[in-house]
């Protein structure tokens, strides 16, 4: 009798553990999301901007210093060579050029990278990837009075490089930018659609125009529109967190009662 009884409690036990096992598991996992461009004409309706300048070098200008219009060397905000404005999401207009009714756009809005300079990005929770189509996968917000080219690439590890095609916003009045499909290259390199990218390069091409302190491409912002959700491995989520402690107390609590069952199974066999 006593065999039995252990077994009942045994087994009783097991099932707990078992069970709570699986809770965990399903509980701690989180499901990565796909996005594709819906609106083409916006490049804003979907996707998540980059985070963090990894680095930026500023190219070329015949003169960093000619200024024009309102613009000053007097006034530091006309120093339009600050990385962190093409962080978030854009904000330059159409109407942010010398005659536009906004006036020309300062270095709170966008990056000049000048002849042949570059600007790397990051994606830190959102990574871009493909999406598996031909839809737009990667948007570059690339701004100014004057259209101007970029070449774009990606990176996996911010080591190894891959060239995607080249940003050439067609005039002033695209405001949106320019989108890029990452599939087609994906594919020539047999690379897989669901890859993730956390980095992003674009450089001037070097055939733009570089004659004073605006000079080549000027990047207002870059967009994962195609991108999967990462989990942080060093800081967990407040809610994970809390989520845990609230299993553990069910736990205990579920521990207890088979271990009062087997207490109470004994001392019957006891008596």
């Amino acid at each position: 009798m006593a065999n039995i009884t252990t077994s009942r409690c045994f087994k009783s036990l097991l099932l707990t553990v078992v069970s709570m096992t699986i809770g965990t598991t399903f509980f701690n996992v989180k499901s990565a999301q796909s996005y594709s461009l819906d609106d083409t004409e916006t490049g804003a309706s979907v996707g998540f901007y980059a985070d963090e300048v990894v680095k930026y070098e500023r190219g070329y200008s015949n003169n960093w210093n000619k200024f024009f219009g309102e613009a000053n060397a007097k006034d530091p905000r006309w120093g339009v060579d600050n990385p962190l404005a093409a962080l978030g999401s854009p904000k330059w207009t159409s109407e942010m050029t010398g005659n536009g009714e906004l006036g020309q756009w300062d270095n709170k809005i966008g990056t000049s990278l000048g002849e042949k300079g570059s600007l790397t990005v990051k994606f830190t929770d959102n990574v871009l990837t493909g999406s598996g189509d031909d839809q737009p996968d990667l948007w570059i917000f690339e701004i100014g009075g004057i259209a101007e080219k970029v070449f774009v690439e990606i990176s996996t590890d911010n080591k190894t490089w891959h060239d995607v095609g080249k940003a050439d916003r067609k005039d002033k009045t695209y405001a949106f930018g320019v989108g890029i499909d990452i599939d087609s290259v994906l594919d020539q390199k047999e690379i897989a659609s669901n890859t993730l990218f956390p980095f992003v390069r674009v450089t001037d091409t070097g055939d733009n125009k570089y004659n004073n302190f605006k000079a080549g491409a000027d990047i207002d912002a870059i967009k994962a529109v195609s991108s999967q959700s990462i989990v942080s491995e060093s800081v967990p989520e407040p809610s994970f967190i809390i989520g845990l402690l609230s299993l553990g107390i069910v736990s205990i609590s579920t521990l207890i009662r088979p271990l009062q069952k087997c207490r109470s199974w004994n001392n019957d066999i006891r008596v």
